[in-house]
């Protein structure tokens, strides 16, 4: 019995729609579009001419160029002298992070995009920006909000892009409803658009004190009917997760500790072997099972989609 997501391209596109009502759309597609499948991704955003997008490599790059001839395809990593080539042969943009950067363009005549860094520290230029933002080869400045406090860090692209009619786009989802320059966007894409379920795949029946799963710590008060599903921490659940599931419309309890490929829920008569559990995506929210499962929504996506299993 296989554990399987769901992916829900309808949500997706529906989540793409609204942005698009209040902004134009930069679309991340990184790490194979968080696992939702940089081909599925170009499919849908092509269908609703999304033509911008931001990839982290070369390689992901000229995988996207294949598919997508029309795009613009942003770089976000460094990039090396000996990469220089494939950005001209795919005509992919890179990104001036620093001031090296910015000689390595200029001197092979390469149009790029100029990342401005606002306080994460972990790409673009803190200082000396002003003096090569009116270069020709700059063809767009954009930053990327990593916290709640965006107002400042916005301000200052919208303002750079005023006085020196630069294209500007800002990265970050909690960035949406904050300005109406184009956003590079990732999560809220993505969000609700996926459906996690596993199956019944045996049931034991304990007794007063006996004990489950590794470590005995979930020891029965009674008479107790325990359900064996395929889903473990190997597919993205914490060890410890003790969420709810739905099987057949009634929710039960995760207890114990986790295994690899495995977890116990306490069940009912009601209960049979290979009924479907799910973890999220119909009845149960995935916030929920985020905030339960103490991650990340990030990390929830390419967790879950890395499996790679779908309906």
């Amino acid at each position: 019995m296989r554990k399987l997501r769901i992916i829900k391209n309808e949500v997706i596109k529906n989540n793409l729609k609204t942005i698009l009502k209040t902004n134009p759309i930069m679309l991340v597609v990184k790490d194979n579009a968080y696992g939702f499948g940089i081909c599925n991704i170009a499919s849908i955003a092509k269908a609703l001419h999304i033509r911008d997008f931001a990839v982290k490599s070369i390689s992901e790059g000229i995988f996207l160029r294949s598919l997508y001839k029309e795009a613009n395809i942003l770089i976000l990593g460094k990039i090396k002298p000996t990469e220089l080539e494939e950005i001209k042969k795919y005509n992919l943009m890179p990104t001036i992070n620093d001031y090296d950067d910015f000689i390595l363009f200029k001197e092979n005549r390469i149009p790029c995009h100029l990342a401005i860094d606002t306080g994460m520290n972990r790409f673009g230029m803190k200082s000396g920006y002003l003096a090569i933002i009116n270069d020709s080869i700059v063809q767009a400045i954009y930053t990327h909000c990593y916290n709640e406090d965006n107002k400042g860090k916005i301000k200052v692209l919208e303002r750079l892009s005023k006085d020196y009619l630069k294209p500007v786009h800002i990265g970050g989802s909690i960035a949406y409803q904050q300005t109406k320059e184009m956003l590079r966007i990732g999560r809220i894409a993505y969000e609700n658009a996926l459906y996690f379920y596993g199956h019944i795949v045996n049931i034991k029946h304990l007794n007063k004190g006996e004990t489950l799963g590794y470590d005995g710590l979930y020891e029965a008060q009674g008479k107790t009917i325990i359900g064996i599903c395929n889903i473990g921490y190997s597919d993205g659940l914490n060890l410890f997760y003790h969420g709810n599931v739905c099987i057949k419309g009634k929710y039960y309890s995760v207890i114990g500790k986790c295994c690899m490929d495995h977890c116990f829920i306490l069940i009912d008569e009601d209960v049979k072997l290979f009924d479907e559990v799910e973890f999220f995506g119909k009845t149960i929210l995935e916030d929920d099972f985020i905030k339960l499962n103490h991650m990340t929504k990030y990390e929830m996506f390419l967790q879950i989609n890395r499996q790679g299993l779908t309906k």
